[in-house]
């Protein structure tokens, strides 16, 4: 297992909107348009040291995948998985997910599924058995709780499932960081 570990987890966020408006009836000395904005910036960022319990992580899985049609790719995070340095994944508790749909085809359309759904084990970062977020082409998921984390106990919530119910294999990049013993 690795004996040293940090993260960072970032996402920005920011938009201007801009409107032209003409006024009704122009007099003398009005200004024949005008211009409105509104701007908005939001960013987030969350370091990630060694170690176990709030703000904490030991490890980072991540890699790209090809979902075939009508199927799932299921990550079960205790044991089944192994690191980029080889070592088995045996996690305790997830800190943080990224999904990215790949596709940039119209319709691909893949499902991250919660807790409970299907297979009846999966990580609970969602609230309800049927619950899933669908990512359209292009589309993200990023979800993190660097505090409390999500629990992982084998065989009843340890795995991550990202299923494709669409006529062709979609493409996708997850990227998971954790807790271990």
């Amino acid at each position: 297992m690795a004996t040293g570990y940090t993260a960072q987890v970032s996402v920005s966020i920011a938009s201007t909107m801009t409107k032209d408006t003409i006024p009704a009836v122009p007099g003398a000395g009005t200004e024949l348009n005008s211009v409105s904005n509104d701007s908005y910036s939001e960013s987030y960022s969350k370091a990630f040291a060694f170690g176990v319990g709030s703000g904490n992580a030991k490890g980072t899985f991540h890699g790209t995948w090809s979902c075939a049609a009508g199927s799932q790719v299921v990550f079960d995070l205790t044991a089944t998985m192994s690191d980029a340095l080889g070592d088995a994944i045996s996690a305790t508790e997830v800190k943080a997910v990224y999904i990215r749909n790949v596709s940039t085809t119209t319709g691909d359309l893949l499902e991250v599924l919660g807790d409970a759904a299907a297979v009846g084990q999966q990580v609970p970062f969602m609230l309800a058995a049927t619950d899933a977020v669908q990512l359209g082409p292009g589309g993200a998921i990023l979800i993190v709780s660097p505090i409390d984390g999500w629990a992982v106990a084998a065989g009843a919530t340890d795995r991550i499932e990202v299923d494709n119910n669409q006529a062709g294999a979609i493409e996708f990049e997850i990227v998971i960081i954790y807790e271990h013993v």
